[in-house]
């Protein structure tokens, strides 16, 4: 673990202030977490206001090789935002501010500790819409999405964070102040810097601003709920009702080990013979939407479904998506031990990832549970047990690995949403830091989710890694 000199922490209270340097147990306990289960104490804790103290705080750590980890909000599920080395633990949460919502260029400049939920209820407010909405969007900061590149179960028509950053502010780690990107809708001058950070995890660079892009509110949104006896027909649907020009909100999916423990949860009455289900949100205005619901409902007939239920009030609406959301909580309270992936595989394959990943749950024992973004190929599989210990975990990643595998050989990915992190490190191919970003995956690579020291200093070993 890293040692931090006392005359390191003099140095930052000078900088911070004392209020804002913490290295009390107590504290430095709250940050040792996120949504993973690994536990690593920080050194010290920082909560910094300004651009410019964290510049100082970089160059400081630094010429002290001192490993600094930012943090959001602390609701990431791989490692990201965990002091695996100690150093010190840098807060955004103080940098909270919406600055601007300029409702005629429809663009926003933020904080990245502005919370998902505030900012998205803020632009509403002038008629306008943010898309993306992890299940965590309610907690999550929009730095923490901005290092993911968060996405969210309306995606497939609206796209993920990075389709909503036209510029950023960023601190280096040599605490280098730069900008990135575009105050504009359109902007080709030099290289993109800008998409070099989104879903870098907060290896490269602090982002401390950003400039987002906006979009008009939708009119109104209509949640159809139907069932299909296997994911093949579901999946057939998708193709149906693309080619009938109609691009849903959102598509959803739940199979029938999710089904069964939400049956009761779901505020419309499920009836027993549904299996699959799909969530399906159409938006738009008046008689355009009323031919989406019909069009898309019979599609789902013809294609198998055995009803299609709508959620006709908005409280029946809130209610069916806040179970989806806590679909990864709700999976847990039924398990002694979970393990969750999120494999992204091309649409077509999707029956074949499910198909082959129960068949490798039942090899190892597990109960598996999928759900995810039907209409980006983004499945998130679940292995649990009743039992947990060593072993089980030893046979979660002998079954990871193998679901890894089988994603990759399908044409997908390891990660669609959730990053890399910690916990996903060692299925990383080296040669995919310079090269493509879809994962042959084998070997180990030698990182860590934290900005350290300049990677240039002779030497000395960069924890940077492209995720």
């Amino acid at each position: 673990m890293t040692e931090i000199p006392n005359k390191f922490t003099s140095e930052l209270t000078s900088i911070l202030g004392k209020k804002y340097v913490y290295a009390e147990p107590e504290k430095l306990e709250a940050y040792n977490f996120d949504g993973t289960e690994f536990r690593y104490l920080p050194g010290l804790v920082v909560e910094p206001e300004t651009t410019e103290q964290i510049s100082q705080l970089m160059k400081l750590s630094s010429n002290y090789r001192i490993p600094v980890i930012p943090r959001g909000a602390g609701t990431g599920v791989t490692g990201g935002a965990l002091a695996i080395h100690g150093g010190v633990i840098l807060s955004l949460l103080r940098m909270d501010k919406i600055l601007e919502i300029d409702d005629i260029s429809m663009v926003a400049k933020v904080q990245p500790g502005v919370i998902n939920f505030e900012f998205q209820e803020a632009v509403k407010e002038k008629g306008l819409y943010y898309p993306p909405d992890p299940a965590s969007y309610e907690t999550s900061s929009i730095g923490g999405n901005i290092a993911e590149d968060a996405g969210g179960p309306h995606c497939f028509k609206y796209g993920t964070t990075r389709d909503y950053i036209l510029g950023l502010e960023i601190v280096l780690a040599d605490g280098t102040i730069m900008k990135t990107g575009v105050q504009t809708r359109k902007g080709v001058v030099g290289f993109d810097l800008t998409n070099l950070i989104i879903g870098s995890e907060g290896t490269l660079a602090i982002v401390t601003e950003a400039i987002l892009r906006l979009i008009p509110l939708p009119g109104k949104t209509i949640t159809l709920l139907t069932s299909f006896p296997d994911i093949l027909t579901l999946t057939g649907s998708l193709s149906a009702i693309t080619r009938n020009r109609i691009v849903p909100a959102a598509l959803e999916f739940l199979d029938s080990n999710c089904v069964n423990i939400v049956r009761d949860k779901i505020p419309i009455k499920i009836p027993t013979n549904f299996s699959t289900l799909l969530i399906i949100d159409l938006d738009g205005e008046g008689n355009e939407l009323e031919r989406q619901i019909e069009v898309v409902g019979n599609i789902c007939i013809d294609n198998g479904a055995s009803d299609v239920l709508i959620a006709d009030s908005s409280q029946k609406r809130k209610g069916l998506w806040d179970v989806r959301r806590k679909f990864r909580e709700i999976i847990k309270e039924n398990t002694n031990f979970k393990r969750g992936e999120d494999v992204t595989v091309p649409i077509r394959q999707i029956p074949a990832l499910i198909q082959n990943c129960e068949k490798i749950a039942r090899k190892h024992g597990f109960v598996n549970y999928n759900y995810g973004h039907l209409g980006d190929g983004n499945v998130h599989v679940n292995l649990t047990h009743q039992e947990k210990n060593v072993q089980i975990v030893q046979k979660s990643e002998l079954a990871a690995r193998e679901i890894f595998e089988l994603s990759v050989s399908l044409g997908g990915t390891i990660s669609g949403e959730h990053g890399i992190g910690i916990t996903k490190k060692d299925f990383l191919d080296p040669d995919q830091r310079s090269g493509s970003r879809q994962n042959r995956f084998v070997h180990l690579v030698p990182c860590c989710s934290t900005i350290a020291w300049q990677h240039h200093h002779q030497n000395r070993t960069s924890h940077s890694v492209l995720a």
